[in-house]
């Protein structure tokens, strides 16, 4: 018994070490940079290795966008846990949103297939990006509860502006810095979600 769990615990390790290696030399090259065989260099494995936990790199990267919607849906949920108010509630996950993609930006570039991040599969079809949207969109249904298209329409409204504005942030990260573009980001979120009353 104790053979079995030592090769599931290396299995679990190996995977990981895969997937953290990925991340490791996208921060420092970019997503492009990112390889099979870079990867199986880098961890001093062959690359049928790799290819034994992931078949291509696409499946990887979709690893590591469901790793970040699964880590911001534990996030909203202590948001939930956290919060009575609907509009704090909204706010702060929106703040939540800021505060990973500035965290982990290797991460949220492979969730919206942002600088080279590209993954074929799906990603408004992941299961673990929806169970993220169901919760604001349930936040924004409880202070304003409108039919189905509104709330939908709402939640994309809510999106577009809290994506794009940490899309824009990173973009310009040289031109302007990311203090003041959560400054900005801050105050806008406030508006918005007051502004939806």
């Amino acid at each position: 018994m104790q053979t079995i769990e030592r090769k599931v615990r290396s299995r679990e390790q190996t995977r990981s070490g895969i997937v953290n290696t990925a991340k490791a030399i996208a921060s420092r090259e970019g997503w492009q940079a990112v390889s099979i065989r870079k990867i199986a260099d880098a961890i001093e494995y062959s690359a049928p290795v790799v290819y034994e936990y992931f078949d291509s790199k696409d499946v990887l990267l979709d690893e590591i966008r469901n790793e970040g919607f699964h880590h911001l849906e534990q996030e909203y949920q202590r948001i939930l846990k956290l919060y009575r108010d609907p509009e704090k509630r909204l706010f702060e996950i929106s703040v939540s949103q800021w505060e990973f993609a500035r965290q982990q930006p290797e991460i949220y570039q492979v969730m919206y297939n942002l600088d080279g991040a590209y993954c074929t599969m799906p990603v408004y079809q992941s299961e673990a990006m929806k169970a993220v949207s169901h919760i604001v969109s349930d936040i924004i249904h409880s202070f304003i509860p409108k039919a189905k298209e509104t709330i939908k329409r709402l939640y994309f409204q809510w999106w577009s502006v809290s994506h794009g504005m940490i899309m824009l942030s990173m973009l310009l990260k040289d031109e302007q810095p990311l203090d003041q573009s959560e400054q900005v980001y801050r105050e806008t979120m406030r508006r918005f979600v007051a502004g939806l009353r």
